[in-house]
């Protein structure tokens, strides 16, 4: 039978064969949907953890064999094919901890047709040799785990995945199959562009009722650790895991933990792989009841009955999360997510994010390492070889210059230019992505809604208002902790998420967190008490500061027993002081008639000049002058790359474009 037979009978098919596999009398919410379409077609699955991602590729392979499942993770093809072998399913891998030997004997266990299954990591591609043995034997389906690892949009962004769409055409474009169990919409087109699958995704709904959300408001990472002690002195003996940000943060908690009588264990990237395994199998036997861990750990973990995740501090964004929370109550049974919060956790975090995004120092060496790497593997695809390449930053910077064509589709640099341009401008908007989905983040933490709904919301999935399974629906949540009012900071929440809607912008664009709170906290009632607020410019003033200031006015009417506004503390500095501007201008609405006028202006006046277009003005000054509609001189020269002495030479005549003549 082949993956391509007639519906009904395909999934008739694989009921059988998951009872006499796996002693599964039916399928999981979501598993006959998948299997039906794969029948006809490519498929994207979205599923949560713990729905059986898995069955959806193993019953086609038992079906049809010869099923390439592309995984990042070690330890997880390893289980997977451990659990699968004990079953009686002819699987195999090949990864870095299979001597030369074992690597050829399950490739050819596979392309001969012994195995049934072979996993691989995506970086085994690179082999040319490897990916053409594998479209002469025929592969039936291709499945991609963890597919959102191929987006840069996405909350685990690997570079190496970037080469699959590529690698499918090579493989002779089989039946793809790709999973993941946490993609926002955003995510899933960009998963479903890169692989080229044209049908709408199939998607289980992300709720997980039996987990009961919470955020507990902490004041200091020692407040943290009191509160964290005293609640698992109540719960000894149930499995948990506790998530902490840093490897450091981990020993040292652990060590807390032990000293304090609970059978805790650390767990992060620096430790040795047998002690990294040895802890994980510890966990998993029930000797260890309390994992205490960076986001390396999880991914792979099917331990059905955790009854808890903690974080000690938040993550960057809900996906994360939600993926680490989810690992609790795979069993169905109730299960708690409690996420601690201190505002610092945002400073942190954006800190990371400002790492993550390279300067133009560190994009030129990765660019330089890159160069050097392709000239001694001879043109090979990309792949990490260690130096400037490893550094912070290397993710976004190889998807900036895919985007900017200096890498193409099979990984494979375009240019040995070492001055090469390199555009930044996917940098920057990665950036300002990665600050809204934070900001979405701090929303959760900060939010009086039902947690639930929150973050079914942000996977664009829709729920009642209220469940039974967070604290703030059970009346549970502590006090807000802060000066700025809840109801007006959703409400301005709101405000920010329809402006950008408005205007085609990332809701970070309008306002970060920070400038939410401000607002809430200050109740600005007039323009300048408005630009007192950080993150509030001039522009962004002019731009959508009277609907603010109407939302906070309508607000304030509605609560007449609102608290007094608090007085605004001074900021050093900040009078008699220009304050700088804080958007880019192509973060403004534009007249986009006034632009093109603008670049015809621009070319002509090239042309007499004999220079180029860009020595005139930039692209990007041209768009501020576009949005700005500058009056006269002085408001001419508060534009961005426009400095005295283009005022002096091109001034009038842009002021006459501008104004029309």
């Amino acid at each position: 039978m082949t993956i391509a037979a007639s519906t009904a009978s395909t999934v008739d098919s694989y009921r059988g064969l998951m009872g006499r596999y796996f002693g599964f009398p039916d399928f999981r919410d979501g598993q006959e949907r998948v299997l039906s379409q794969l029948a006809e077609h490519d498929v994207l699955a979205v599923m949560p953890t713990g729905s059986g991602k898995s069955m959806c590729y193993v019953l086609p392979a038992l079906a049809s064999g010869r099923t390439l499942v592309v995984s990042p993770l070690i330890a997880l093809m390893q289980d997977q094919v451990e659990s699968l072998t004990a079953a009686g399913v002819p699987a195999g891998f090949i990864n870095s901890n299979l001597d030369r030997d074992a690597q050829n004997r399950n490739y050819r266990g596979f392309v001969e047709g012994r195995l049934k299954l072979l996993y691989v990591a995506p970086e085994r591609f690179t082999n040319d040799r490897f990916v053409a043995g594998l479209r002469e034997a025929g592969v039936n389906l291709l499945a991609v785990d963890e597919a959102h690892c191929m987006s840069e949009w996405g909350h685990d962004f690997r570079p190496e995945y970037l080469v699959l769409g590529a690698v499918r055409e090579r493989l002779g474009s089989p039946r793809t199959l790709a999973l993941t169990a946490t993609a926002e919409p955003g995510v899933r087109r960009d998963i479903a562009r890169l692989l080229g699958i044209d049908a709408p995704p199939v998607v289980t709904s992300v709720d997980r009722p039996n987990l009961k959300l919470a955020v507990v408001r902490i004041a200091s990472p020692n407040q943290a650790k009191q509160w964290l002690l005293h609640y698992l002195k109540e719960r000894v003996g149930q499995s948990g895991i506790v998530y902490v940000r840093t490897r450091r943060g981990v020993e040292e908690t652990a060590t807390l933990l032990r000293e304090a009588g609970v059978a805790a264990a650390g767990y992060h990237a620096g430790m040795p792989a047998a002690e990294r395994t040895a802890t994980q199998r510890g966990f998993t036997l029930d000797e260890v009841s309390v994992i205490v861990a960076t986001n390396a750990f999880g991914l792979g973990v099917d331990k059905p009955d955790i009854r808890f995740v903690v974080h000690l501090n938040m993550p960057g964004r809900i996906e994360s999360y939600y993926q680490e929370a989810g690992r609790a109550g795979r069993d169905g049974d109730p299960a708690e997510c409690t996420l601690l919060y201190d505002q610092r956790d945002e400073q942190a975090q954006q800190h990371f994010i400002e790492r993550s995004h390279p300067d133009d120092v560190r994009f030129r060496a990765i660019w330089h390492q890159l160069l050097d790497d392709s000239a001694q593997d001879e043109g090979a695809p990309i792949r990490r070889n260690g130096g400037p390449a490893d550094e912070e930053g290397y993710a976004t910077a190889i998807a900036a210059l895919r985007d900017g064509g200096l890498i193409d589709a099979s990984g494979r640099l375009t240019s040995d230019d070492q001055d090469a341009t390199l555009e930044r401008g996917p940098v920057r908007a990665h950036q300002r992505y990665a600050e809204d989905r934070l900001g979405r983040m701090v929303d959760y933490a900060e939010s009086g809604r039902c947690r639930h709904l929150l973050i079914l919301d942000y996977f664009g999935e829709s729920a009642a208002e209220r469940c039974r399974a967070c604290d703030n629906c059970l009346g549970e949540a502590g006090p807000a902790g802060d000066a700025a009012d809840a109801g007006l900071r959703e409400v301005i929440a709101t405000l920010r998420d329809e402006l950008a809607s408005r205007y085609g912008r990332e809701p970070a664009d309008i306002m970060g967190p920070k400038t939410v709170r401000e607002l809430a906290t200050y109740r600005p009632r007039e323009r300048g008490e408005l630009l007192e607020t950080w993150g509030i410019a001039e522009v962004k003033a002019d731009w959508f500061g009277a609907e603010v200031l109407r939302a906070i006015e309508q607000w304030e009417e509605a609560n007449p027993d609102a608290p007094a506004r608090p007085e605004r503390p001074e900021r050093p500095g900040r009078l008699g002081r220009r304050q700088p501007r804080l958007v880019d201008a192509e973060l403004l609405p534009v007249d986009e008639a006034l632009y093109q006028r603008l670049s015809e202006w621009r070319r002509d006046r090239a042309r007499r000049d004999d220079v180029p277009a860009y020595v005139v003005f930039s692209n990007k000054t041209l768009r501020e002058i576009a949005a700005l509609r500058p009056g006269d001189v002085r408001a001419l020269s508060g534009v961005w790359g426009v400095g005295g002495s283009r005022v002096s030479r091109y001034g009038s005549e842009v002021l006459a474009v501008v104004n029309g003549g």
